[in-house]
């Protein structure tokens, strides 16, 4: 009986013993293939910046891409995190420099549109960035609003996302005076001649990344 218990006993110590040794191993294993996430600081390359637009026509909302020519952009950190870049940071577009592609459609954008809609300037300074969405302030036609936005960074390029509607900028005058001069062009497959308020716009900010050393 004697024997029976020392026997008991002996095994429960080598089953505690060989559980605490596999509870260490598992947790050295455990810190040891876990990677360190590599951190980065960024900074804007403002040569490289692209203000991309498109706006919309026909009642089936055919989408008509441009671009402009003459954007600026500063930022109050030079170089940080993305949210770092984004916040509080300025953006300076001349309408003058409408840029969609065709020769002829372009003056009049900027005759028939931008001039009735009192904007030779889009002036924007976004608010707050932060977990990818944000708030972008936004003064067109003498009118400030806020609008919001996501961002996301793709091929170290920033890439910011806005839906405009026009109506918030009291933009009724210049999209009719648009479509009166292009009353034809605008007729869709129904015979009706539509240029919608809605103008989505994609802001490229090409970025330099440095690892940060901790």
């Amino acid at each position: 009986m004697t024997r029976l218990f020392k026997t008991i006993v002996y095994l429960s110590l080598g089953v505690v013993v060989l559980s605490c040794n596999n509870s260490e191993k598992n947790k050295t294993k455990s810190t040891v293939d876990k990677p360190s996430e590599q951190l980065y600081s960024y900074s804007v390359d403002t040569t490289g910046i692209s203000v991309l637009w498109t706006a919309y026509k026909f009642t089936d909302k055919v989408g008509v891409p441009g671009t402009f020519d003459r954007i600026s952009f500063n930022n109050t950190e030079a170089s940080g995190s993305i949210e770092n870049l984004l916040n509080k940071a300025q953006l300076s577009i001349q309408t003058a420099s409408v840029n969609s592609k065709n020769a002829i459609r372009d003056p009049k954008i900027n005759t028939f549109f931008f001039k009735p809609f009192n904007t030779p300037e889009i002036k924007g300074t976004i608010l707050d960035a932060k977990e990818g969405e944000g708030m972008v302030k936004l003064y067109m036609n003498r009118t400030t609003h806020e609008t919001p936005f996501t961002y996301s960074i793709e091929n170290d390029t920033i890439k910011v996302i806005a839906h405009l509607d026009l109506g918030y900028w009291n933009g009724e005058e210049g999209i009719t005076s648009l479509n009166t001069e292009c009353y034809d062009l605008h007729k869709g497959a129904d015979g009706i001649s539509k240029l919608w308020p809605d103008v989505d716009v994609v802001i490229k900010l090409p970025v330099r990344k440095t690892p940060v050393m901790e």
